[in-house]
């Protein structure tokens, strides 16, 4: 009898191995193929080079937050752990999140596994979920979605002490890596223990509650032990969460594509079709969650486990739609589908009648459809492809790159202006939205802030001056562009006490090749001017 249950245990082993690595092996190959045809495609000067010059900036020794502006430091300190194999290059900086990537996706057909049971069924879902994994600088957004999901639903199908501790440690470590992911998984895990506690209708809720916090306690350590150890640090974290409670936003609002908003008549048939696309995929959010939500309420507690993947789906989606809607364009919606995209992809495998599953999985060949018709036609693969007598290659110190003709002539417009007229032991300071030339200058910020989104204090902008001072700054390049054809995001409206003071101590100079509203700027009577 024995010998039976041994052998039977090891035939439940040999099952579950393989499966397990064999989807691992799916994720890290689709994320690799993405990575091979798109690594070397385009540069963001804005976002990606915030992400960027941040993570070179950790790589020095200066800490997020404090010492430079940055999100939260879990993801400057996962490229700056990957720079010592990958080094610290803009394709190392790329292939540092691609790995971050696949362990989401990863969790993302994990979760998928307990309903899809085909390997082509697994593999075209996993397309599904990669393609709207955009863009790549913010990749961390939804691979920390999937991954909320695929923790869910382990905390469904056995909500022990230790799964809820482990729920816990990910809550930590996900707002390690953003204030939001912390927020959103915090209300997701605490609705979803009293979910289960209503449903099971077991003793112990207050105990599973308090082990879950203590997990995320010590998921949260890394930022604690910051707290307690780095001078100032603290401070600076509550002022970031203060300033953004000001503001009474924590993004810039753009207004919701919904479908039937798309003006035909003034934009191309292309145009209006991405934005009928992703205008239903808006739609598909909220109306998604409202019948899920019914759907789960409505669950016997008998059927948790086996409907853990459509649970989860909506006990994480509904948090993270804040995110889509906080600045609703195709970025911030990729960086918060998956959940939808995850419940979207299993409803089909719960319909037991043969004709409503035919119907879910047409519903879902449409979704497909869509998604090329919208996020696919984003991706820099598509764009290259699309246009390639657009791209040229270009060197950026040993990486060489496809960029668009503009951004290729931009970069080196910028960087003969730097070669032939700043000094080495000259500060440049490059204003509002390019920090992606600090790293490609080879040049550190001169100010604690690199990306001039927000209104600032004038405390903040006397001491921005100061800084200009100290670490003397003698070149600027400077833009005065309306952010969102947005008046009141101009520089010199967001920054007036600095922009004045750049346009008493700095004088135009005439440069070729700087686009439209962006000038060069000298300090007046600096006397080192390298010809």
């Amino acid at each position: 009898m024995k010998t039976v249950i041994t052998d039977s245990l090891h035939c439940k082993v040999y099952q579950i191995i393989p499966s397990s690595l064999t989807t691992a092996l799916l994720a890290f190959t689709l994320v690799g193929i993405s990575f091979w045809l798109q690594g070397n495609i385009g540069i963001g000067l804005a976002d990606e080079g915030f992400l960027w010059h941040g993570t070179l900036a950790t790589i020095d020794g200066n800490v997020p937050l404090r010492d430079f502006r940055s999100y939260d430091p879990g993801r400057y300190y996962w490229g700056a752990a990957c720079s010592f194999i990958l080094g610290d290059g803009i394709i190392a900086l790329r292939l540092s999140t691609a790995i971050f990537q696949a362990i989401g996706l990863l969790c993302g057909l994990l979760a998928l596994r307990r309903v899809i049971h085909s390997w082509w069924g697994l593999v075209s879902a996993g397309v599904l979920l990669l393609i709207w994994m955009h863009p790549r600088w913010k990749l961390f957004e939804s691979s920390l979605a999937m991954m909320a999901v695929y923790f869910a639903i382990i905390l469904l199908e056995r909500p022990t002490f230790k799964r809820h501790f482990i729920a816990g440690f990910f809550v930590g470590i996900s707002a390690f890596f953003g204030r939001n992911h912390g927020l959103y998984t915090s209300i997701s895990f605490c609705l979803l223990i009293g979910f289960i506690w209503l449903k099971i209708g077991k003793d112990g809720f207050f105990k599973h509650l308090a082990i879950w916090n203590i997990g995320v306690v010590v998921g949260y350590s890394p930022m604690l032990f910051m707290f307690i150890g780095l001078p100032d640090f603290f401070d600076l974290f509550i002022q970031s969460i203060t300033g953004m409670l000001q503001s009474k936003s924590t993004n810039l609002p753009l207004p919701v594509p919904w479908p039937w908003k798309v003006n035909i008549s003034h934009t191309s048939p292309l145009t209006a079709i991405q934005f009928i696309s992703t205008g239903v995929f808006f739609l598909l959010l909220p109306a998604f969650y409202i019948f899920s939500s019914i759907y789960t309420l409505l669950i016997h507690p008998k059927e948790l486990r086996r409907k853990s993947v459509i649970i989860a789906s909506v006990f994480i989606g509904i948090p993270y739609m804040h995110h889509a809607f906080s600045r609703a364009d195709i970025n911030h919606l990729a960086q918060a589908i998956h959940p939808l995209l995850i419940g979207l992809l299993s409803l089909p495998f719960f319909c037991k009648q043969v004709y409503i599953k035919k119907v879910g999985v047409g519903f879902l060949i449409v979704v497909y459809i869509l998604s090329f018709l919208s996020i696919a036609m984003v991706s820099p693969y598509y764009r290259k492809l699309s246009t390639p007598d657009s791209f040229v290659q270009k060197d950026i110190h040993g990486d060489i790159l496809w960029l668009h003709k503009y951004t290729a002539n931009l970069i080196h417009t910028v960087r003969e202006v730097v070669a032939s007229k700043v000094h080495p032991d000259e500060g440049v300071l490059i204003a509002p939205h390019w920090p992606g030339f600090y790293p490609i200058l080879q040049k550190k910020s001169p100010l604690w802030d690199t990306y001039f989104l927000w209104t600032a204090s004038k405390a903040d902008q006397h001491q921005q001056i100061s800084d200009v001072e100290t670490n003397n700054v003698n070149w600027i390049v400077l833009g005065d562009v309306a952010l969102d054809g947005r008046e009141n995001l101009r520089f010199r409206n967001t920054h007036t006490l600095l922009w004045q003071y750049i346009m008493k101590h700095f004088e135009p100079v005439q440069v070729k090749g700087l686009p439209k509203k962006y000038h060069l700027r000298r300090r007046i009577n600096s006397t080192k001017d390298m010809k």
